[in-house]
């Protein structure tokens, strides 16, 4: 009788600290934030967002150095375009920002550098990567959105989790400076008899 006694005592201590170890682990992961953002975007799909942006910005530099006559920086941004991938990791996303910061770099002082000769073609081609620099700034407004107060939870550790966190510390400053070339894209547009399409506008409405 004392045998059984102690096996149903056990019993029931052992449930009363699993009881209190997952609610302790479940408070731990709320306030970890669930590995969301407060408006429910997860890591997954905050890198996802930021690299659909970061291809839209690297292609539109790989367009419009083209059209400016800047072939191997051209063909090295389209490069990085095509082999960055919705998973990137932490390493992959700093090295696709580097080289774009490059591209922009050397494109911003062909804007505002001397006068460019552009055939119809060029003019094309330039509005064409205008429009995708422009869609690229759009996301980086969606994901500055989507990340307002992420934090990773206990789940989320991981790659996916650490390219979020690096999305998070860098974004304010690329988003500055993919506005800045796209002002100067617009400007160079205007200058030079480009047409501007719509997403330039839509862009610039929300910077």
């Amino acid at each position: 009788m004392n045998k059984i006694r102690m096996s149903v005592l056990l019993g029931a201590l052992m449930m009363a600290a699993s009881g209190i170890a997952s609610a302790q682990f479940g408070g731990l992961t709320s306030a970890l934030g669930g590995g969301k953002s407060s408006g429910g975007a997860s890591a997954e799909q905050i890198v996802k967002r930021y690299v659909t942006g970061t291809q839209s910005v690297m292609n539109a530099d790989a367009n419009m150095l083209a059209a400016l006559g800047l072939k191997d920086e051209s063909e090295k941004a389209a490069l990085h375009a095509k082999n960055l991938t919705e998973g990137a990791t932490k390493d992959a996303l700093e090295g696709a920002a580097k080289v774009q910061t490059d591209s922009s770099k050397v494109l911003e002082e062909r804007m505002k550098g001397q006068k460019v000769v552009m055939d119809e073609e060029s003019k094309k081609r330039f509005a064409n990567g205008l429009a995708d620099l422009a869609r690229g700034v759009i996301q980086y407004v969606g994901v500055s959105k989507d990340m307002s107060g992420f934090k990773p939870s206990v789940t989320s550790l991981g790659a996916t989790a650490n390219s979020a966190v690096y999305i998070v510390q860098s974004l304010p400053g690329s988003l500055k400076s993919v506005g800045s070339t796209l002002k100067t894209a617009i400007d160079f547009a205007k200058s030079n008899n480009i047409p501007l399409p719509k997403e330039a506008n839509d862009a610039t409405a929300l910077l």
